[in-house]
C-alpha cells in the first residue's frame, strides 16, 4: 500500500482518509556532516522509521522537512542551515495545512538535536490553534536504552547508533573506509563548541565506537521501529479515549 503523501493521487489520498488513515508522520531533519554517513543522515533515518511504522498506525508519510538548524557543524563541507525563526514558522505552516486537510494526529519524527525547542513550540502552537494532536519524537533519545542493549555502549552524533540505523536503511551510503576511531570526540558537559572539533561526537567518555555488523544494525533498527511504533499506538489509543 502506497502511503507516501507525495506519491499519492488526490483521489487515492481521499480514499485512504475514508478508509481511516487520518494520521500523518512528518519526518524532520537537517543537512550536516556525519562522520562516515551522508550529509542527509538526519533525514534518511526518520524516513526509514516512518516507512516501517506507518501502516500499523494508519498514517500517511508527509514529505520530509530536510533543511533544519545546523550550528556547530556548519563549517564542514556540505552542511546547510536555516534560521530558528524560519524553521519554526515553516513547520507550523505545514502542520496547520495538514489540519486543513483533515489530519487529526501527527507524529513529528525528528532526526536532529539542534531544533528540539523549535519543534516543541511548533507542536504546541499548532495544537493551540487547531486542536490537532501533535507528538514530537526525537527517536535517538526515546531509543537510547536500545543502543546499550544491542552494542554494549552509548550512542552519539554519527556514532554507533546513527551509523547502525543508516546501515539498516541505506547500507550503500556508509563510507567505512573513511573511519578512524580517533574521529570520536568526547563533548564534555558544560561546554559549547563552535565549530565542532569533529563530525563524530560522543557524550560519555569511551563510548560510541562504530560497529559495521549488518545483522546487529538491522536488529537494532527493527527494535527502534518497534519502540516508536508501540509508543505511537499507545498514544493514539489514549488520545482517542
Amino acid at each position: 500500500m502506497e502511503l507516501m503523501w507525495n506519491k499519492l493521487n488526490w483521489r487515492e489520498f481521499k480514499q485512504l482518509q475514508e478508509d481511516g488513515f487520518a494520521n500523518a508522520i512528518l519526518p524532520v531533519g537537517t543537512i550536516e556532516a556525519h562522520g562516515v554517513t551522508p550529509l542527509g543522515t538526519d533525514n534518511i533515518i526518520p524516513e526509514g522509521i516512518a516507512r516501517n511504522i506507518a501502516p500499523a498506525i494508519k498514517a500517511l508519510i508527509a514529505p520530509t522537512v530536510s533543511y533544519g538548524i545546523t550550528r556547530s557543524l556548519i563549517s564542514y563541507s556540505g552542511s546547510l542551515t536555516v534560521s530558528s525563526r524560519a524553521f519554526q514558522d515553516y513547520v507550523v505552516e505545514i502542520l496547520l495545512s495538514m489540519a486543513g486537510q483533515g489530519i487529526k494526529k501527527v507524529i513529528v519524527l525528528n532526526g536532529h538535536g539542534g531544533q528540539m525547542e523549535e519543534l516543541r513550540q511548533a507542536a504546541f502552537l499548532t495544537f493551540q490553534k487547531t486542536g490537532i494532536k501533535v507528538a514530537v519524537v526525537h527517536w535517538w533519545i526515546m531509543c537510547e536504552s536500545l543502543v546499550e542493549k544491542h552494542f554494549g555502549t552509548a550512542g552519539g552524533h554519527a556514532a554507533v547508533d546513527e551509523t547502525a540505523a543508516l546501515m539498516a536503511t541505506a547500507p550503500g551510503t556508509i563510507k567505512k573506509d573513511l573511519y578512524d576511531p580517533a574521529m570520536l570526540y568526547h563533548v564534555r558537559p558544560g561546554v559549547n563548541l563552535y565549530p565542532s572539533p569533529s563530525t563524530i561526537l560522543i557524550y560519555k567518555e569511551n563510548t560510541g565506537e562504530l560497529n559495521f555488523d549488518p545483522k546487529r544494525a538491522n536488529d537494532y533498527f527493527q527494535a527502534v521501529c518497534e519502540m516508536v511504533r508501540g509508543f505511537a499506538l499507545d498514544l493514539f489509543r489514549r488520545w482517542d479515549q
